[in-house]
């Protein structure tokens, strides 16, 4: 094991026991991983050895009812909500390139008789919306079993207005490749520009001319888009390209996370994740909630 990896991992486990709780007895080795396991972290990750058997133990939990199905594993996927440098990825990222711990990943299916590819697929999602609805390994990081004919879990969302108005009390959002253009009017002209279809619309005083919907007036007809991101399993946010007063706001919040500072989008390049209970607050007026909703 590199010096490199052995300094990283080390920062892991320093930075997982600075805010432990007091120590449990260490009455075993098993014991302790078995603590571990429950609580979703390690009481201490000294070495890639007990990383390993926390993971092992975390992939158990995640494939205890399989035994009595007849369900073929085709790969795991390693789902973090830190970003893709942040010592818990490096860590676990490394881990999953090591060739004994595939072999000991097979183990541990075979002597629960469940049937497996042999080039199981490992992917690890960095900033994924999904990590705490798997099995947990440590705290940020857990694990999803993939069977054929299945590529990460499906999730999907859904968003509602709760400060400003929509022409639909709701919107469902699908994982595909789709992009949801978010502004005021279902079909609005762009100055200089063209003219745009609104997925989530708010109804404009040019469609409806009635006091109600002055509120609406603080978004602009072409505000914001959400895409689907594949390879992290997650739901983005852009500003949209034809905002082009940098004047008008975009910022999230998440009081459920204890997030009121925000997030402001002021490029239309720089996307947020977003996470489930998100407020997308536009121009400190309108708000849209976004919900994870599972596939």
């Amino acid at each position: 094991m590199s010096n490199w990896f052995k300094k990283k991992l080390q920062q892991l486990s320093d930075k997982l026991n600075a805010d432990e709780e007091p120590a449990l007895p260490r009455q075993s080795e098993e014991n302790n991983v078995a603590v571990g396991a429950q609580t979703g972290r390690t009481a201490s990750l000294d070495n890639v050895e007990e990383l390993k058997e926390v993971t092992i133990g975390a992939i158990n939990r995640a494939i205890k009812m399989m035994g009595y199905g007849k369900s073929t594993v085709s790969g795991f996927a390693f789902h973090s909500r830190f970003a893709d440098n942040a010592i818990e990825n490096v860590a676990v990222s490394a881990l999953t390139k090591d060739a004994d711990f595939v072999k000991q990943i097979k183990r541990t299916l075979k002597s629960r008789n469940i049937a497996y590819k042999d080039n199981l697929s490992i992917e690890v999602l960095n900033n994924s919306a999904l990590t705490d609805k798997v099995t947990p390994i440590i705290d940020g990081v857990g694990v999803e079993v993939l069977i054929p004919g299945e590529s990460l879990r499906k999730i999907k969302a859904r968003v509602i207005a709760t400060e400003g108005i929509t022409w639909e009390p709701e919107y469902l959002l699908e994982p595909s490749g789709k992009t949801y253009f978010i502004g005021r009017c279902k079909n609005p002209k762009i100055d200089n520009g063209p003219k745009i279809h609104n997925d989530i619309a708010f109804i404009g005083r040019e469609e409806k001319d009635e006091e109600q919907y002055q509120i609406n007036n603080y978004i602009s007809r072409a505000h914001a888009q959400i895409v689907f991101d594949k390879e992290l399993g997650a739901f983005k946010i852009y500003r949209s390209k034809f905002l082009n007063n940098p004047s008008h706001k975009i910022k999230i919040y998440n009081a459920g996370r204890n997030d009121f500072l925000g997030v402001s989008l002021n490029q239309s390049a720089v996307p947020h994740v977003l996470k489930d209970g998100d407020s997308i607050c536009f121009n400190d007026k309108v708000v849209l909630e976004f919900y994870l909703l599972e596939g």
